[in-house]
């Protein structure tokens, strides 16, 4: 059943889905809420609207998509064509949404706006983020500058973001900006949030003397991952194990029940993990 729910999760189909629900909800926090106070977002969605505003008669949606040609030329043979033909469609559904889409969602309060806007949008770039493709040239770039010269890509959009607000600066109101800071900040927090609820799985080391049984417990009757790791007391010198194993929150409980059920005297230490990459617990991101 797990394999098949992640068969499901790696379809085209299924990241289309995603990829499509992140747009609208990104578009809506902005068209609903953020343009109507004239905040100015991250990334090259933000050099959109810095360019829109310098530039009105070219519309929003088309000073986005003149900004990500470029990147997506450069980006051609950079990725992989899943990575980029799933970005590019992801470019051209948020342009079509702000072209489109127009709402307002009534929020008056600049601060009120800006945490309500970056709640959207935040949760929008989170769904974005769980596919295996991107929101835009942007993140193309920032993969082909991190392969190629080792830039993170955390850093990349810090400096990108950082542009955007210096360009915005010459065009916008200080209040506006410290706003759109605000918003960025809440977005961010968002994002890391929704893609967290997307990975509930907690890692797992188990100090014990009965590594061996505790590893047959969980492989052969939790049918999960388990690895250990030979080890001995810093103080006593007795040997001792580490199990480490990957579960999840809902079979945290039952999984400390079996451990102290066969070694009292064992210790657990769990942790929250952000993503779990590779083997049968999760696969790659291809870019």
């Amino acid at each position: 059943m797990k394999m098949q729910l992640r068969s499901f999760t790696d379809t085209l189909a299924w990241n289309l889905f995603l990829l499509t629900l992140g747009s609208v909800v990104y578009v809506i926090g902005y068209n609903g809420i953020a343009v109507h106070h004239d905040f100015v977002p991250g990334a090259l969605y933000g050099l959109a609207v810095v360019g829109n505003n310098v530039a009105p008669e070219l519309s929003l949606p088309r000073w986005y998509v003149l900004l990500n040609v470029p990147m997506f030329v450069l980006a051609w043979k950079g990725v992989s064509r899943r990575f980029f033909f799933l970005n590019l469609y992801c470019m051209l559904t948020t342009a079509l949404l702000t072209a489109y889409v127009q709402c307002d969602f009534g929020i008056r309060a600049d601060i009120y706006s800006a945490i309500a806007a970056g709640a959207f949008m935040g949760a929008g770039a989170g769904l974005i983020l769980r596919t295996y493709g991107g929101g835009g040239g942007l993140d193309v770039l920032a993969v082909i500058l991190n392969r190629k010269y080792g830039l993170r890509i955390g850093v990349f959009y810090f400096l990108v973001n950082a542009l955007v607000m210096l360009t915005a600066l010459n065009r916008f109101s200080p209040d506006i900006i410290v706003a759109s800071l605000v918003m960025l900040f809440i977005s961010s927090v968002v994002t890391e949030y929704v893609l967290s609820l997307f990975n509930q799985r907690k890692a797992v080391r188990i100090l014990t003397r009965k590594g061996e049984e505790i590893a047959h417990n969980i492989t052969h009757v939790r049918q999960q991952h388990a690895t250990v790791f030979p080890g001995a007391g810093g103080y006593s010198g007795i040997n001792v194990d580490m199990v480490l194993s990957i579960t999840d929150r809902l079979r945290l409980r039952s999984l400390e029940e079996d451990v102290f059920a066969i070694d009292p005297d064992a210790i657990i230490v769990v942790e929250n993990t952000f993503s779990v990459i590779g083997g049968p617990l999760g696969l790659r991101k291809e870019y």
